[in-house]
C-alpha cells in the first residue's frame, strides 16, 4: 500500500512543470536540512525561526495572504476593525511556521520532556468513549498543536491511530510519516481504503481525523455560517462502527506551553436515513470546531481556502 501511494505520488510529481518540480526539490531539501539539525534546536530558536520565518511568508506570499484575510474578513468583518484582522493574519502565519519548527523539535525531546509541554484537561471524556468498547474518535483541526496532541496521547497510555493526507512529494511524505511513528502513534493515508481504521476501533483503540478542510469528494456543511466541502469520514466511521466522536484541541498558551482540551463527546441520535445523519451528525463536529477556533482565531489555518467552492454551493441550494 505504501508502495503504491509512493508510486502515485512520484508519477505526480513527474508531471508537473519545470519551474514546479524545482520548487518541490527546494522543499525535500529544506525538509530533509530541518530534519537533521532537529537536535540543534531550542525553544528560542524555535520561536525566533518560526516567527521570522512566518513574517516573510505573510509578505512574500500575496496568494495566501490574500485568502488568509479574505477568509477572516468574511467571519469577523462585523465584530472586528480590519487593523486587528491584519494583526490576527499575521499571528497566524507566524503560529504555523513556528508550529513547522516545533515538529522537527519534538524528534529531540524525550518523552519527559514531551509530556512537559503540554497539559491535558478532560481525559475522564475520552475514557468515558472508551468504556463503550467501540473505539474513540478524535476529532481536531490544524489549530494550535494537534501533532503534539497526538504524542500526549500516546503518553497517556492510549493506542492512537491518525488519518493524514499525503504530500504531493513521496519523499517528505515518507519522512513525515517516520516522524509521526517515532511519536507512537500509527498513521492512516486518507486516500486509501479505510478497513485499518475500522480495526483499529474494533480494538478499542483512538482514532484521530482532521475534517476541517476543503474536501472535493465531502458534502456541503456549514461552517461559520458559510456552505464548506467537509469530509464526510468522521460521521461515517461513527455511525458505522458505533465509535464515539470526541472533540480535542490543544491551542498554546504560553510561550512554550500548551494545553489539550478534551470535550464530552458529541451526542448524537441516528435516525435511520444515512445522508441525513451523516450531514447532521458533520454539522456537529464543525460546530465545535468552529467554536474553538472563536476561543482564539490566530491557531488556526486561516491560509487555507476553506470555502472555496461556497459558491457552487450557494448555487445549488438557490
Amino acid at each position: 500500500m505504501a508502495a503504491s501511494s509512493s508510486k502515485r505520488l512520484t508519477d505526480r510529481t513527474r508531471q508537473l512543470p519545470p519551474i514546479k518540480r524545482l520548487i518541490k526539490l527546494i522543499g525535500r531539501i529544506t525538509f530533509a536540512c530541518m530534519f537533521k539539525a532537529s537536535g540543534l534546536l531550542r525553544p528560542w530558536s524555535v520561536k525566533a525561526l518560526g516567527n521570522t520565518l512566518g513574517s516573510a511568508f505573510y509578505y512574500s506570499s500575496r496568494r495566501y495572504r490574500t485568502i488568509a484575510l479574505r477568509n477572516l474578513r468574511s467571519v469577523f468583518a462585523g465584530e472586528m476593525t480590519d487593523p486587528k484582522i491584519r494583526g490576527i493574519a499575521k499571528d497566524v502565519f507566524r503560529h504555523f511556521t513556528r508550529g513547522a519548527v516545533e515538529f522537527f523539535y519534538l524528534l529531540s525531546l524525550s518523552r519527559e520532556k514531551i509530556d512537559g509541554l503540554i497539559d491535558f484537561e478532560g481525559k475522564e471524556h475520552i475514557d468515558e468513549a472508551l468504556s463503550l468498547g467501540k473505539g474513540c474518535i478524535i476529532v481536531t483541526a490544524h489549530y494550535g498543536n494537534w501533532e503534539l496532541l497526538a504524542r500526549k496521547l500516546v503518553i497517556l497510555g492510549y493506542k492512537v491511530n491518525v488519518i493524514a493526507r499525503d504530500s504531493d512529494d513521496a519523499g517528505i511524505t515518507g519522512v513525515t510519516q517516520r516522524i509521526r511513528e517515532s511519536g507512537g502513534y500509527k498513521v492512516f493515508d486518507r486516500n486509501q481504503p479505510i478497513i485499518g481504521a475500522f480495526r483499529a476501533l474494533k480494538k478499542n483503540e483512538i482514532l484521530g481525523i482532521l475534517p476541517d478542510q476543503n474536501d472535493c469528494d465531502g458534502i456541503f456543511v456549514p461552517f461559520f455560517g458559510r456552505p464548506a466541502k467537509t469530509a464526510e469520514g468522521p460521521a461515517v466511521l461513527s455511525l458505522k462502527s458505533g465509535a464515539p466522536i470526541v472533540p480535542v484541541f490543544a491551542p498554546r498558551i504560553e510561550e512554550y506551553r500548551y494545553r489539550a482540551v478534551a470535550h464530552p463527546f458529541i451526542c448524537f441520535d441516528p435516525s435511520g436515513d444515512d445522508k441525513k445523519d451523516v450531514y447532521n451528525l458533520m454539522a456537529l463536529v464543525n460546530k465545535a470546531i468552529e467554536d474553538e477556533v472563536r476561543r482564539c482565531p490566530s491557531q488556526w489555518l486561516w491560509l487555507h481556502d476553506r470555502w472555496k467552492l461556497s459558491a457552487e454551493a450557494e448555487h445549488d441550494n438557490a
